[in-house]
């Protein structure tokens, strides 16, 4: 751990002259809750837990000094047990030190909890977004339904829940039409040849869906 956490300050400029390797560390395992320090420095990877190593993972990160932290799956990994406190730290981290942090993730529930916005991509394409607790409370997009029906919720009695993604054999969509149109259970022939517009929800949330988005009229 010591190698990696003193590459990262060498190579951004850290470590100059007189400066105390061992204290600048000693800061940023201390940062991500590891302590005392000195405990986990000379740990080699296979001796840490997952929770540790992805902690470690995010000492080396802000050993950078970023503004901008992007967390591609970081808890995905990890024991459900052990997720909120890493999801926490990160939290802390944003708050304290004033980052932006871009939290990427196909667990759509922690998005909840954990960002103030979000925004729903399929294959490339934004198709939902606003404000975290309206996306996920009021879903617009059938990906978006679909994401959120497939998280476990134990209040969940499945009569209010979207219906399930037809099975593989639809017809595919077009160059033009909505990505999502081969899978989604509310598709109409417009969907598989024309991509709809983004449609204002209030409050901030938007989706990108026919659904929403009533088709233009050419009246002459």
């Amino acid at each position: 751990m010591r190698y990696h956490l003193t590459r990262v300050l060498r190579i951004h400029g850290y470590l100059r002259r007189g400066v105390d390797a061992d204290e600048l560390l000693g800061e940023l395992l201390t940062r991500v809750q590891l302590s005392p320090p000195e405990r986990f420095l000379d740990k080699l990877p296979h001796q840490l837990s997952g929770g540790q190593l992805q902690r470690v993972a995010i000492a080396r990160t802000l050993a950078a000094r970023p503004t901008v932290l992007l967390a591609d799956e970081p808890v995905s990994m990890l024991d459900v047990s052990i997720r909120l406190g890493i999801l926490r730290l990160l939290t802390r981290l944003k708050e304290e030190e004033h980052l932006a942090l871009l939290y990427i993730t196909h667990d759509i529930a922690s998005a909840r909890y954990f960002s103030e916005e979000t925004l729903v991509m399929y294959r490339g394409h934004l198709v939902e977004g606003g404000p975290s607790e309206e996306v996920t409370q009021h879903p617009a997009h059938p990906y978006t339904q679909l994401l959120i029906s497939s998280a476990p919720d134990p209040d969940r009695h499945g009569a209010d829940d979207p219906p399930a993604a037809r099975p593989p054999g639809r017809r595919r969509p077009d160059a033009t039409g909505c990505p999502f149109a081969g899978r989604c259970p509310q598709t109409m022939d417009l969907c598989l040849h024309a991509m709809p517009e983004v449609t204002d929800l209030g409050e901030g949330h938007w989706a990108r869906c026919w659904l929403h988005t009533p088709p233009v009229r050419d009246d002459n």
